[in-house]
């Protein structure tokens, strides 16, 4: 994180007790998208991280802006755990597209998405016409033979950059309404950063300055 861009950072709702940044209400970044990895080191620059939605109200909160500024889609910091050699092969986590599941910012896991949980809102369909996560573009993509270096595969031995490891919000997309989808994390979207207290405690701790309300006034709604 930047401490001046921690202090100087703008948002454009309060929500409990933490700062959104909605990127679409930002002037200097209202056209712009961005793939998952970008987008994250955008928000983490200002002490936020992509949007964790740990309660049903919050996401809902969200989900009816979204509709209300019609925006397509949105990311959030979810992420599915298909790294080589971080512990994602760990027993707990498999299959890593019901168990791997987690939200970034403080790695706190996310419910297995094979069993309905009120905390989470996969949609019923996507391209496959299945219930998400389905995985779609990395199964699609398959399996490489004879790979020697396998820096570029995940876990499941599947194609990294095609790998649907990020979460994202898309916005009816299959007539499905406002609901979670996982997509290839080169996918390119609007954002939602959201005070991140990790980044925030990392400042205090390592540069002494208390950044937790940020200097601006909400930008325009």
């Amino acid at each position: 994180p930047r401490v001046d861009m921690c202090k100087s950072r703008k948002y454009h709702e309060k929500y409990g007790k933490h700062h959104y940044f909605l990127s679409w209400r930002e002037a200097w970044n209202k056209f712009e998208d961005w793939d998952w990895f970008n987008g994250r080191n955008f928000c983490r620059e200002r002490c936020m991280d992509l949007v964790s939605f740990e309660t049903p109200a919050e996401y809902r909160h969200f989900a009816k802006l979204m509709h209300k500024d019609n925006i397509s889609s949105i990311y959030t910091s979810g992420r599915k755990c298909n790294f080589q050699n971080k512990g994602c092969d760990a027993s707990h986590l498999q299959p890593i597209n019901i168990n791997g599941w987690f939200w970034a910012d403080g790695n706190k896991r996310i419910p297995p998405t094979n069993i309905p949980s009120r905390l989470t809102f996969w949609s019923r369909k996507g391209d496959s016409g299945k219930p998400q996560p389905d995985n779609f573009a990395g199964i699609k993509a398959g399996k490489l033979e004879n790979v020697k270096d396998k820096s570029g595969l995940t876990v499941d031995d599947l194609q990294e950059f095609y790998d649907e490891a990020c979460l994202a919000v898309l916005n009816n997309k299959y007539s499905d309404g406002i609901q979670w989808h996982d997509v290839p994390c080169y996918f390119r979207s609007r954002i939602i950063c959201e005070d991140s207290d990790l980044q925030m405690e990392r400042v205090k701790k390592e540069k002494g300055v208390d950044v937790s309300i940020p200097l601006t006034a909400p930008g325009p709604n």
